[in-house]
């Protein structure tokens, strides 16, 4: 029967077949694997923010050298030649106009054990593990670009999981259309190389999905895969950067906004939450005990002479706090995409286009959420805007200006899926039956919109920075395809095609599944509920 606070489900006539959840997990962990690792073959090695360093670190840590010997130039290891080659790789690094071709090919034995350095030698090791088992299989180049691949996988895995558990949401295409704005180029193109930043943005993503989840489709039959997306996501998370579990913090708690007290003790009588929470806990005591017995986030403090000194040291917190907050939009170009070592930035068109759509975002939020709904879009903004001034203001005096674009990326991508989940809440107090066919139309042009602008401005990006390192910043889009001077594996031909089919058939795969999902979505049935009306109860 069904519980009396609530309407009986009505039959909806399906729009076309009914994507299978695990089809679409499947589907996008592949595409976003494709699409990343089409980055990670495009980029030449080096090629991105201190890859040399990660690459080095990820190499000693499966050989069992968890930090190294510390010195002037970062920790000593011990690595083979060609991963410690990465290094002296970086010619064209800082200089737009000079190709990859610059980079020497490695003499003597590729895999030969050398010394070699690492300014990541303090960092949590866990990601390092899963991405740098390739260099003990290769014994040459290969070996980087595997590992490249795995980070590339591993990233998009989360991401899949992401879109597993927002294709569970009433009406999902309006979030879905969300997770091309939260995914912007910088993020795919840092998925395709060895960083953590982009599995940290990914994984954080995931755990706050499954909360949200939680939070505003509550489902008892799906409480037990959100509350293990949320444990997967935050445990990876927790352990990827320095400041990585304040974001998990964040990711869990600010869609408890959304329930109240009585829905939040409701749910921590459920079993599955309580083994999310144990979970979770667990792994964060792991990432809080290496980051504080390593003194990974204050050790260019406490021991500076073993680590370069950044600008800005001797600011007062204030001003570091009032400079931060000053390059908001200057360090929000650095997260829409700036490859490379920070020197390639993207078409003009790119950044306006994510800044029309973040903006218009907002502004919907602000116009049109009242009560707890506007009260998470403002936290989620106000974490956005005033986090990174903060933390750079604690620390600029000791350690200097550190900040980069890119380190905002997960609370970008939470802000942008977070606003536009409850805004399309909205929408949910209606059935498909209701609704005006001139309304449904209006959003599926809307999404298409939406989806279409990402692929084509992702391309731009690829195709932005392909040209950089095959030809130079200023050479010609004619003899990018016809006489590069330097060309990745397959040429530059061969990626320029496989990126524009992969972006085509995500952006059309994409929506075609939000529409059909939308049309199929049921009332959400009573016997679904995990007790809706105090998870609803303020």
């Amino acid at each position: 029967m069904p519980h009396p606070a609530m309407p009986a489900a009505r039959q909806v006539a399906p729009s076309g077949r009914m994507p299978r959840p695990r089809t679409l997990f499947w589907v996008s962990w592949l595409l976003a694997s494709l699409l990343s690792i089409a980055w990670a073959i495009a980029t030449p090695i080096s090629a991105s923010p201190d890859e040399p360093a990660h690459m080095v670190k990820a190499a000693s840590v499966v050989r069992g050298q968890l930090v190294g010997e510390p010195s002037a130039l970062g920790h000593v290891v011990q690595v083979p030649a060609y991963v410690a080659a990465t290094h002296a790789e970086t010619c064209f690094a800082f200089h737009p106009a000079v190709t990859a071709d610059c980079v020497d090919a490695l003499a003597g034995d590729g895999n030969a054990l050398v010394d070699s350095t690492t300014t990541a030698g303090l960092y949590n090791p866990v990601y390092y593990v899963l991405v740098g088992w390739p260099s003990l299989i290769f014994q040459n180049e290969a070996g980087l670009y595997a590992m490249r691949a795995v980070s590339a996988v591993l990233f998009s895995l989360f991401l899949a999981l992401t879109v597993l558990t927002v294709s569970g949401w009433r009406r999902p295409a309006l979030p879905l259309a969300a997770l091309a704005i939260a995914v912007p180029p910088m993020l795919i193109f840092l998925g395709g190389s060895v960083n953590p930043n982009a599995v940290e943005t990914t994984a954080t993503l995931a755990a706050f999905a499954g909360m949200l989840g939680v939070a505003l489709h509550p489902s008892r039959s799906l409480l037990v895969q959100r509350s293990m997306i949320v444990l997967a996501g935050s445990a990876m998370a927790a352990n990827t950067r320095g400041l990585s579990p304040l974001w998990v913090l964040l990711a869990i708690a600010i869609p408890l906004l959304l329930i109240g007290w009585s829905g939040i003790r409701e749910l921590l009588r459920r079993r599955p939450v309580q083994w999310a929470i144990a979970g979770t806990a667990a792994a964060a005591l792991f990432a809080l005990s290496w980051l504080f017995g390593s003194s990974s986030l204050t050790a260019a403090v406490e021991q500076e002479d073993n680590f370069q000194t950044f600008p800005g040291v001797g600011t007062h917190p204030l001003a570091g706090f009032v400079m931060t907050l000053r390059e908001t939009f200057g360090y929000a170009q650095g997260m829409i995409g700036n490859f490379g070592w920070l020197d390639t930035p993207a078409p003009l068109g790119t950044y306006a286009l994510w800044a029309a759509l973040s903006g218009a975002i907002v502004l919907a939020a602000f116009s049109i959420l009242r009560g707890r709904s506007a009260l998470f879009a403002a936290v989620l903004t106000a974490c956005f805007v005033f986090l990174p001034p903060i933390i750079q203001g604690i620390y600029i005096t000791a350690g200097g200006l550190i900040w980069q674009g890119r380190y905002n990326l997960p609370l970008f991508a939470i802000a942008v899926l977070g606003i536009v989940a409850v805004l399309s809440s909205a929408r949910n107090t209606a059935s498909p039956v209701e609704e005006r066919p001139q309304t449904r139309s209006a959003f599926n042009r809307l999404t298409l919109l939406v989806w279409a602008l990402w692929a084509a401005a992702q391309f731009a990006c690829f195709a932005e920075a392909l040209r950089r390192y095959a030809v130079g910043s200023t050479g010609s889009w004619k003899k990018l395809v016809l006489d590069p001077e330097w060309a990745p594996p397959g040429g530059t031909a061969l990626w320029l095609t496989a990126s524009a089919l992969l972006l085509g058939s995500t952006a059309w795969l994409a929506w075609t599944a939000g529409r059909r999902l939308d049309a199929n979505s049921p009332v959400v049935a009573a016997t679904e509920t995990i007790r809706a009306d105090k998870l609803r109860a303020g």
